[in-house]
């Protein structure tokens, strides 16, 4: 009794050695799931009031970004593009990443507002790909932004989302993926295939629930109608239930859509009091919203005619007629289907109006045709071949009969009721060999046993006992040798990667030595220059103060002298010498003022750079800084205008840099651009128009900026001094000569670059920055 006890014991300490680890940990994840719970299921209502009393800006903020988060795009359209802007606002203001992705979607959700889709598409994937490079996923602005593709795009659409699920799939990111699975599942629905489509969304609904419950019944509920407009009502109903079940009356969307789809498919089913009792909920838990009622309303006319009561779905079918006329409704949006032609054409028909029945069916198919709604289409193209055959009209009818049997092959369409998603089939085989694997496991549990009681029998017998314990020992050494040469190997794999490691590191050990000699080297140089300014700098402001000071003094003198009564002749002799005077301090503080600049040029000079380098996008960067050179200008000179050339590489690879330094060294490139074909205008040539471009490409391991401009050009004895100190071509006053030289450093010394210059006299300048790729940061 007590060796047969011995592995239950064991198998209770197994047991609890599990719960007493696995426990906190399977408490953290349940806590992790209701935080996430808490923060997507927010309801927006309560965050506005949260939010209206709040006087911080960092608890506004919060609360901002938690609205833009959880809160759908096209409810309280004016209040979401406020909020968003606040939140941009804020953003910057307390100097927080994401300023631009915020301006970016306020700016989409205000063309969304002006009904511009393609604009606010643009602005709002800009939006999307800015947060996806701050590492800040928006799952529902992913999702929501589905509904601005227009239908001549679908394709892109997928293509759109396709990309954005590798992404998310790629970087972990559960939500993001579901949002994407569940904006597919859409697309294979309005194309026609429901088998990829249920699939999609039976994906997405699984992902989303660890953060919303609520969206993931509704997915339930659209992966129920791909089943019912697939041919399977009995798959369509499960999931609609799924979908109903466990809801709260208190929080949460409402359920009007999912009531609306249950009713749908009982009446596919041909169960009209099903279906009617399905449309009174949605009906009611529609809270007086027209655009959910027009649906309920146009599919309870329906019921009433495919129960042969044309006269009292009459009234019911004209309120949505109503309605639409009103609101515009599209043949299929987020609250499913609006077949208004069609409904329109079954009443005629029962009503034996065959000419208005026809146009309704024709106006039905061609509305199905321009969204791009292949299901539909078909649907259409077989109630055109039945009206025409009960027309008889054979011609017409057997046209529309060959178009949807080639639509039908193409859909395999064909015995819907055995359809199942490749999903669905795939999940059962996985659990098919869980349990199959299950049972292996338990038959060898029972192998065991069984040789255990062998074991103990035989034990019995001297000589059985002392061959089995040898076997048992041969075996054993067999063992423990196969994991020696396990071991061994696994040693040598993991010596050979620590070499391979160490020989990196040391590599980059040195060129990050090297780095630092030379940013050491720099750093003193640099102290050097800018102890020299700074002491320049106190006595020069000490003249400037003075000079100005002892301009005011010869005011006053000369005011004090005209009251004064004096001879004629001395007080013009006085006179005289009191306006030389302030001349020469005017001229004293003019110059002291130009020296100031060239000393604060050289304080810029001699500062290092702190900022860290990281990659960057160089045609955003090049673009930007040729925005802000021309925008500066023109804030000068308002009647100045030019034409700005751009031609950015598309698959430019990014550079890693410091970007505020590179930007300095753009801006002064665009800059000195600007101001050459300024002055090339101010010339008067005839027929001359400013133009300043921009070019990126790759040429030898290098990405290549190339400044251009049509302006003055320069001579070469002015090209072989351009990247001195303190060189300059304009006026005295205009420039201290710094700016080239200081680009010049940050390329070539702070980035391993090249800077040059190529220019005819009278033609223009092209300068040309190249920045090694790869470099280490």
């Amino acid at each position: 009794m007590v060796f047969l006890s011995l592995p239950r014991v064991a198998c209770w300490l197994v047991v609890g050695l599990l719960l007493w680890k696995g426990g906190p940990a399977m408490a953290q994840t349940t806590a992790q799931v209701d935080a996430r719970h808490r923060y997507w299921e927010a309801p927006p209502d309560s965050l506005r009031r949260v939010l209206a009393g709040q006087r911080t800006d960092t608890a506004r903020l919060r609360t901002l970004i938690h609205l833009v988060d959880v809160c759908p795009l096209w409810n309280e359209a004016k209040t979401k593009v406020e909020e968003t802007t606040e939140a941009a606002v804020l953003t910057a203001r307390h100097h927080r990443p994401g300023a631009r992705a915020y301006r970016l979607q306020a700016a989409g959700q205000q063309l969304r507002i002006n009904n511009a889709l393609g604009p606010a598409l643009d602005s709002l994937q800009a939006a999307i790909a800015e947060f996806d490079r701050l590492h800040r996923p928006k799952p529902m602005l992913v999702y929501f932004i589905r509904y601005l593709f227009s239908p001549a795009h679908q394709t892109a659409k997928r293509d759109y989302y396709q990309t954005q699920l590798a992404t998310c799939r790629q970087r972990g990111d559960a939500a993001g993926m579901a949002v994407c699975h569940s904006a597919l599942g859409g697309y294979f629905t309005a194309a026609g295939d429901h088998n990829q489509a249920v699939g999609h969304f039976l994906q997405g609904a699984e992902m989303i629930r660890p953060y919303n419950r609520h969206v993931c019944r509704n997915w339930l509920a659209a992966a129920g109608q791909a089943y019912g407009e697939w041919g399977n009502p009995e798959k369509a109903l499960y999931y609609l239930r799924q979908s109903l079940a466990g809801r709260s009356s208190q929080q949460g969307p409402s359920p009007f859509y999912r009531s609306k789809l249950l009713a749908q498919v009982h009446l596919q089913l041909r169960d009209y009091p099903a279906a009617w009792s399905a449309l009174d909920q949605s009906i009611a838990s529609a809270k007086g919203d027209k655009r959910a009622l027009a649906p309920a309303y146009l599919m309870k006319s329906a019921i009433l005619l495919a129960q042969g009561h044309p006269a009292e779905a009459v009234p019911l079918l004209r309120t949505a007629q109503h309605l639409d006329d009103s609101l515009h409704l599209p043949l299929f949006a987020n609250l499913g289907l609006f077949e208004l032609d069609a409904t329109w054409a079954r009443y005629c028909e029962a009503t034996g109006d065959a000419a208005r029945a026809e146009a309704h069916w024709l106006t039905a198919y061609r509305r199905a045709q321009q969204g791009h709604f292949t299901s539909q289409r078909l649907a259409y193209l077989r109630e055109l071949t039945r009206f025409y055959q009960q027309q008889r009209r054979p011609a017409v009818a057997a046209a529309y009969a060959v178009a949807a049997l080639g639509l039908s092959d193409t859909l395999s369409a064909a015995q819907g009721r055995l359809h199942v998603s490749q999903y669905e089939i795939e999940q059962a085989q996985q659990a098919q060999t869980l349990r199959i694997a299950g049972l292996r496991q338990a038959q060898a549990l029972d192998a065991a046993r069984a040789r255990r009681q062998r074991w103990v029998l035989g034990s019995v017998l001297a000589v059985l006992a002392l061959l089995a314990g040898l076997g048992f020992v041969l075996w054993r050494g067999n063992r423990r040798q196969q994991r020696a040469n396990a071991l061994l190997h696994l040693q040598k794999t993991e010596i050979q990667t620590q070499r391979d490691q160490t020989t990196q590191a040391l590599t980059e050990l040195r060129t990050t030595q090297a780095q630092l000699i030379q940013k050491e080297k720099m750093a003193s140089l640099g102290e050097l220059t800018a102890g020299i300014a700074h002491e320049i700098q106190n006595p020069l402001n000490f003249v400037n103060n003075f000079s100005e000071v002892s301009a005011e003094l010869c005011q006053e003198a000369q005011e004090l002298l005209a009251a004064t009564a004096l001879p004629t002749a001395e007080k013009e002799e006085l006179t005289d010498l009191l306006v030389d005077l302030s001349q020469n301090q005017s001229k004293i503080t003019q110059h002291g003022q130009r020296a100031a600049g060239i000393v604060k040029g050289m304080l810029e000079h001699s500062s290092s750079s702190a900022g860290e380098r990281e990659p960057t996008d160089l045609n955003r960067l090049c673009d930007e800084y040729l925005r802000l050179a021309y925008q500066g200008l023109r804030a000068k000179d308002k009647s100045f205008n030019a034409t700005l050339k751009t031609d950015f590489l598309a698959d430019l690879p990014p550079v890693t840099l410091v970007g505020a330094d590179v930007g300095r060294v753009l801006l002064n490139l665009f800059t000195n651009a600007f101001y050459a074909v300024r002055q090339r205008q101010q010339q008067g040539e005839p027929g001359y128009q400013p133009q300043v471009g921009v070019r990126t490409v790759v040429l030898n391991q290098q990405v290549q900026i190339q400044v251009t401009d049509n302006g003055t050009g320069m001579p070469e004895h002015v090209k072989a001094k351009i990247f001195q100190p303190f060189f300059t071509t304009k006026p005295t006053g205009e420039g201290t000569g710094l700016g080239l030289s200081l680009s010049h450093d940050i390329i070539a010394q702070g980035h391993g670059g090249t800077l040059g210059v190529e220019s005819q006299e009278g033609e223009g300048t092209t300068f040309s920055v190249g920045l090694p790729l790869n470099r280490p940061a």
